[in-house]
């Protein structure tokens, strides 16, 4: 198979240098007309064939040298409400880790809501085609089982979380599992027995059950005599401050841990000091 011929064969034959090749290939006005002219002839003569891919590389890095330019990837939420995500502390710095990781790579980070009035999966993925955005970071829903709808071959994926069930796509998430080892390892440190722990039911479907797992696991390990079972608030529990203080006075608990539930202000409104009494 004979050789592909490059620029430098051509720069050498016409005893010029490779970027006066490059310019006069290209018609650069820069290069006298007569230079231009024979390049050509030599680069026929020799079947110089130009690499389109390479050329179109080449012509955006030139770009990026006099006008820097920034590729976008997409920020997806689905939640009932555009900010309803932000509610969230843990949302928020997740957020800003990604476009602070973004900004470091050359990428803007794009925010889209799926729930916009009117949209359809089929013109999200045309907007999205449109601001060729072919990164999508699918964050975490409200409520576990969740199903995005996007011609999601188009785009390559990530998701935080275990709410997002479809698509099938790599996903980032903490191991809850562990993080409740380290709290109750850290609760025994300080001499703590009794352990309770407080989660609304759609909180721990969202981590998977991990937490619990974790500490039904601890709980059984237990002296008999500390041993609390865990409280799970129902979604729709009309007063679940009185369930609380219920099982608070059912366990007595030396330490609780908790998620998303109000536990600080029901113990403000019934006067019990933390850490004092619990």
């Amino acid at each position: 198979m004979n050789r592909r011929i490059s620029i430098r064969d051509l720069a050498r034959s016409a005893g010029v240098s490779h970027t006066t090749v490059s310019l006069a290939l290209r018609n650069d006005p820069r290069i006298l007309a007569s230079t231009r002219r024979r390049v050509a002839r030599i680069a026929s003569k020799l079947g110089y064939r130009r690499d389109a891919l390479f050329s179109d590389l080449m012509a955006r890095l030139r770009k990026i040298r006099v006008q820097p330019t920034h590729a976008a990837l997409g920020f997806i939420t689905a939640w009932p409400s555009r900010n309803g995500w932000a509610d969230t502390a843990n949302h928020k710095r997740f957020h800003a880790g990604a476009k602070a990781r973004a900004q470091e790579l050359g990428y803007t980070l794009d925010e889209f809501w799926l729930n916009e009035p009117g949209m359809t999966a089929a013109r999200m993925t045309n907007i999205l085609h449109m601001r060729g955005i072919k990164g999508l970071i699918l964050f975490s829903l409200p409520e576990a089982g969740g199903k995005l709808a996007l011609k999601w071959q188009h785009f390559a994926c990530v998701t935080k979380g275990l709410t997002v069930a479809e698509p099938a796509v790599h996903r980032v998430i903490s191991s809850h599992y562990d993080d409740m080892q380290l709290a109750i390892t850290k609760v025994k440190q300080h001499g703590y027995q009794r352990l309770g722990l407080v989660l609304g039911r759609l909180r721990d479907a969202r981590v998977g059950r991990a937490w619990l797992a974790s500490f039904c696991l601890f709980q059984s390990e237990s002296d008999r005599a500390n041993r609390i079972p865990p409280l799970l608030i129902e979604t729709a529990e009309p007063n679940p401050s009185a369930v609380f203080f219920r099982w608070v006075s059912a366990t007595q608990p030396d330490v609780i841990c908790y998620a998303e539930q109000p536990v600080r202000e029901w113990l403000a409104e019934k006067k019990c000091s933390v850490p004092a009494d619990v």
